[in-house]
């Protein structure tokens, strides 16, 4: 049978309508791809925060209860049994960063963020489980340039599209046995 006679094959041009169910996996699979965009626009927002030392524009990204963590080791299971590199409470990260910087020593910062995924979600609650990898570079007057790398790990919680606050945030790093001067800007 030519192709001109078959039905549903568009040769012409004609449209094809699409099942229901294909309908319904391509506008789901539409909705995951901008949720993800918008996710990793926010976390590149938040890179860009730390780079240009805009650090209490960066804290108040930080819901009233959220929290920064940054173990001390990538194996740390708890930040209340062991040391951490970081540890804050949104109040403390406001009070230490401030707009000023908390007179952090002066240092310049860039971050890279990749390889975002929504580990979960709950869209009726705005509130998503967020992977990203990150490698930051960072320079300071008289020291050599350091490189960190590692895995970020969210919990964001949508405030109103497209804007997301931070829950938590746990930023393990794979180098941090060679932190041994202090850390001027977090991860």
């Amino acid at each position: 049978m030519p192709a001109s006679e078959r039905s549903g094959a568009g040769a012409r041009g004609d449209a094809v309508t699409a099942s229901p169910a294909v309908t319904d996996d391509l506008q789901t699979a539409m909705a995951d791809l901008l949720l993800l965009r918008e996710i990793e626009a926010f976390l590149i927002r938040e890179a860009a925060l730390l780079d240009e030392r805009r650090l209490g524009e960066w804290a108040a990204l930080f819901s009233e209860d959220g929290h920064y963590w940054a173990p001390a080791s990538p194996g740390q299971e708890d930040p209340h049994h062991a040391p951490s590199l970081f540890f804050d409470d949104a109040p403390t990260l406001r009070a230490r960063y401030g707009e000023a910087g908390g007179g952090l020593p002066p240092s310049h910062t860039s971050h890279l963020v990749s390889n975002v995924t929504i580990e979960s979600q709950n869209r009726r609650l705005g509130a998503f489980e967020v992977g990203a990898r990150f490698v930051l570079v960072e320079a300071q007057p008289g020291q050599p340039a350091r490189t960190f790398g590692g895995r970020a790990e969210y919990a964001l919680l949508r405030k109103a599209p497209p804007a997301f606050e931070i829950a938590a945030k746990k930023a393990t790093i794979v180098n941090s046995e060679g932190i041994a001067f202090p850390i001027a800007l977090p991860f």
